[in-house]
Protein backbone atom coordinates (compact mmCIF):
# COMPACT_ATOMS: atom_id res chain seq x y z
CA UNK A 1 0.00 0.00 0.00
CA UNK A 2 1.36 3.02 -1.22
CA UNK A 3 0.72 5.90 1.76
CA UNK A 4 -2.40 5.08 4.26
CA UNK A 5 -3.17 8.42 4.83
CA UNK A 6 -5.79 10.76 3.81
CA UNK A 7 -5.73 14.59 4.02
CA UNK A 8 -9.28 16.31 4.54
CA UNK A 9 -9.52 20.05 5.18
CA UNK A 10 -13.19 21.05 6.25
CA UNK A 11 -14.22 24.66 7.04
CA UNK A 12 -17.02 26.90 7.75
CA UNK A 13 -20.22 24.62 8.58
CA UNK A 14 -18.40 21.16 7.56
CA UNK A 15 -15.88 22.16 10.18
CA UNK A 16 -18.43 23.04 12.74
CA UNK A 17 -20.17 19.73 12.40
CA UNK A 18 -17.43 17.98 12.85
CA UNK A 19 -16.32 19.33 15.30
CA UNK A 20 -19.26 18.91 17.32
CA UNK A 21 -19.24 15.31 15.99
CA UNK A 22 -15.61 14.75 17.32
CA UNK A 23 -13.84 14.98 20.97
CA UNK A 24 -15.15 15.14 24.24
CA UNK A 25 -19.15 16.17 23.33
CA UNK A 26 -19.21 14.46 20.53
CA UNK A 27 -20.31 10.95 19.57
CA UNK A 28 -16.77 10.18 17.90
CA UNK A 29 -13.76 10.80 19.29
CA UNK A 30 -11.76 11.41 17.15
CA UNK A 31 -12.37 13.02 13.28
CA UNK A 32 -10.85 10.15 11.89
CA UNK A 33 -13.07 7.49 13.63
CA UNK A 34 -15.96 9.57 12.17
CA UNK A 35 -15.08 9.61 8.23
CA UNK A 36 -14.30 5.67 8.81
CA UNK A 37 -17.88 5.19 10.10
CA UNK A 38 -19.49 7.32 7.13
CA UNK A 39 -17.51 5.85 4.73
CA UNK A 40 -18.31 2.49 5.75
CA UNK A 41 -22.32 3.56 6.56
CA UNK A 42 -21.87 4.75 2.24
CA UNK A 43 -21.09 1.40 1.87
CA UNK A 44 -23.43 -0.29 3.15
CA UNK A 45 -25.84 2.22 1.53
CA UNK A 46 -24.69 1.19 -1.99
CA UNK A 47 -24.66 -2.53 -1.21
CA UNK A 48 -28.47 -2.28 -0.23
CA UNK A 49 -29.11 -0.54 -2.93
CA UNK A 50 -27.75 -2.80 -5.33
CA UNK A 51 -29.58 -5.53 -3.52
CA UNK A 52 -32.76 -3.25 -3.79
CA UNK A 53 -32.07 -3.26 -7.85
CA UNK A 54 -31.91 -6.95 -7.46
CA UNK A 55 -34.72 -7.79 -5.82
CA UNK A 56 -36.77 -5.36 -7.75
CA UNK A 57 -35.91 -6.72 -11.53
CA UNK A 58 -36.76 -10.27 -9.71
CA UNK A 59 -39.64 -9.27 -8.14
CA UNK A 60 -41.00 -7.66 -11.97
CA UNK A 61 -40.23 -10.62 -13.67
CA UNK A 62 -42.11 -13.09 -11.70
CA UNK A 63 -45.33 -11.11 -11.41
CA UNK A 64 -46.02 -12.35 -15.59
CA UNK A 65 -47.71 -14.97 -16.25
CA UNK A 66 -46.38 -17.95 -17.65
CA UNK A 67 -47.60 -16.99 -20.84
CA UNK A 68 -45.69 -13.50 -21.32
CA UNK A 69 -42.26 -14.76 -21.03
CA UNK A 70 -40.26 -15.41 -23.93
CA UNK A 71 -37.31 -16.59 -25.22
CA UNK A 72 -33.86 -14.76 -24.89
CA UNK A 73 -30.33 -14.97 -26.23
CA UNK A 74 -28.31 -15.52 -23.00
CA UNK A 75 -25.04 -13.55 -23.78
CA UNK A 76 -27.72 -10.65 -24.97
CA UNK A 77 -29.28 -10.98 -21.84
CA UNK A 78 -25.84 -10.70 -20.06
CA UNK A 79 -25.04 -7.59 -21.82
CA UNK A 80 -27.83 -5.78 -21.17
CA UNK A 81 -28.15 -6.91 -17.32
CA UNK A 82 -24.12 -5.82 -17.42
CA UNK A 83 -24.86 -2.29 -19.15
CA UNK A 84 -27.90 -1.53 -16.84
CA UNK A 85 -25.99 -2.53 -13.68
CA UNK A 86 -23.23 -0.52 -14.12
CA UNK A 87 -20.58 -3.67 -14.86
CA UNK A 88 -18.24 -3.20 -17.82
CA UNK A 89 -16.66 -6.60 -16.92
CA UNK A 90 -17.06 -10.02 -15.22
CA UNK A 91 -17.37 -9.45 -12.16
Amino acid sequence: MANPNVTLRVSGLLRNHLEECTGPNGEYETPSEYLRDLIRKDMERRDAAKWERLRSSLAEGLSFSEQEYQSIDRDAFRKRSRTRNGLTHDE
